[in-house]
């Protein structure tokens, strides 16, 4: 590099005295032919003219000489400088290359570049031993077929996606080492071109959460454990409580009814607590089988709106009914459809003010069943709507909202479930105006 510089620095000077020159030349012309046809006018000598003429010329012809040396120097050098300049800065793209093809080989996360048909071409020492593998094991295999038989599905996404030109960024997915055992990961696949060919390329970087995904996979067994060991109590405090109030225990004062009453609401919560618990953990521990039969997603509707009616008529809530009888017989599976639905209804109930709307479509469309739950409500802030289905998520609008309670895990286990039954979910919502949740199956 220093080199380089001296060498610019050295042509740049050579440059600027060559133009000086040429100038100082080009500038006393005039001068020069007045001096040569009248030299007393400028020298007081007792020379003659013919003395002094050819003085001058010598003079000229020297410094003509030189000037025409020193071009000559840069003619016949710039050969020679220009290879220096090509073999220094070839030399230094090489140590930069070395250094790059160094630091790959070495990275501590797994690295692999594959070709634009996903074979692999070289990974790098992690991820062999990410694999448990040696080079001559892996290269050539297709990237994609690493993963488990049963992510079939994932496995022709994500190849479709690469062939594609679609970014992958982050997939989680399961991935088979050489040993057989599964890993967990977070893939990326980052486009780029060979040097040498200019051929497409891929950039795999592979990301390990085994240890993570364990250790949730942990906790929601321990949830789901707790869970079924807390379902027998509160279902029986429920059964008691309801014989209490029923009066066949006999009669109890209006205060002592109160206690009863507000004990029984309390046992509810936790029965849809515990429940929800259940449902969360089955989805996360894979142990949630989708059954799809003959489902009348109406009359599901229907029993929900039922059950919510205490809320619906305390709060004097107007719901507005639009449905397509073709979602009278869908295929589909009708416990955890009703779950789906329950939460997105009894969301919409919850956070609409006294005297709001809340309005349920069914519609068929290109095949699809959509469902399309929409409310006057406190709305979600733009800023917070990237977290909607994260688990554990509560807007701050909620948190605020008087006599408003849950757990921030319903919209969590809606798209899961919806997602396990092959479908999607998406909304728009604006901050004191509203929400709308739609869903296609």
């Amino acid at each position: 590099m220093r080199k380089n510089l001296l060498l610019a620095e050295h042509l740049t000077i050579s440059s600027v005295v060559l133009f000086i020159m040429l100038g100082a030349v080009f500038a006393s012309f005039s001068l020069v032919e007045d001096i040569l046809t009248r030299p007393q006018r400028y020298f007081s000598t007792e020379l003659s003219s013919e003395e002094i003429q050819f003085i001058l010329v010598h003079i000229s012809f020297v410094i003509i000489s030189v000037l025409a040396s020193y071009i000559i120097y840069l003619v016949l050098s710039l050969h020679t400088r220009t290879e220096i300049t090509v073999f220094n800065t070839t030399k230094s793209l090489a140590a930069s290359l070395e250094q790059f093809v160094k630091f790959y080989e070495e990275a501590p996360v797994p690295y692999i570049i594959i070709d634009k048909s996903g074979k692999i071409i070289n990974p790098n020492k992690a991820a062999l031993r990410f694999f448990g593998v040696v080079l001559e094991e892996i290269k050539e295999k297709d990237i994609f077929h690493y993963q488990p038989e049963e992510d079939k599905d994932r496995i022709e996404k994500l190849t479709r996606y690469y062939k594609g030109n679609i970014p992958i960024n982050r997939e989680e997915v399961r991935i088979v080492t050489k040993s057989g055992a599964i890993k967990w990961a977070l893939l990326s696949i980052f486009e780029t071109k060979d040097p040498e060919s200019f051929a497409r390329t891929g950039l795999v970087t592979i990301f390990d959460i085994t240890e993570q995904k364990q250790l949730d996979q942990a906790k929601t067994e321990f949830v789901s454990l707790a869970s079924h060991q807390l379902r027998t109590p509160v279902a029986t405090v429920k059964w008691y409580v309801e014989m209490l109030l029923s009066g066949n225990m006999g009669e109890f004062s209006p205060k002592q009814n109160d206690y009863l009453g507000t004990v029984y609401k309390v046992n509810e919560e936790m029965i849809d607590l515990v429940e929800t618990l259940l449902n969360v953990s089955r989805v996360e521990i894979g142990s949630v089988r989708v059954e799809s039969k003959p489902t009348n997603a109406i009359d599901l509707t229907e029993g929900i709106l039922v059950e919510l009616s205490p809320q619906i008529e305390t709060k004097k809530i107007n719901i507005e009914r639009q449905y397509d009888d073709n979602l009278r017989n869908i295929e589909s599976d009708p416990k955890l459809l009703r779950i789906v639905i329950q939460n997105l209804i009894s969301n919409a109930v919850k956070y609409t003010p006294d005297g709001g709307t809340v309005a349920i479509r069914f519609k068929e469309s290109l095949g699809e069943n959509i469902i399309v739950v929409s409310d006057n409500g406190i709305g979600i802030p733009e800023n917070q709507q990237n977290k909607v289905f994260t688990k554990m998520f509560r807007a701050d609008n909620a948190h605020n909202l008087t006599g408003s309670q849950g757990t921030g895990l319903g919209l969590y286990l809606v798209k899961s479930i919806i997602e396990a039954m092959g479908g999607n979910i998406s909304f728009i919502s604006k901050e004191d105006e509203g929400s709308t949740f739609t869903i296609k199956l």
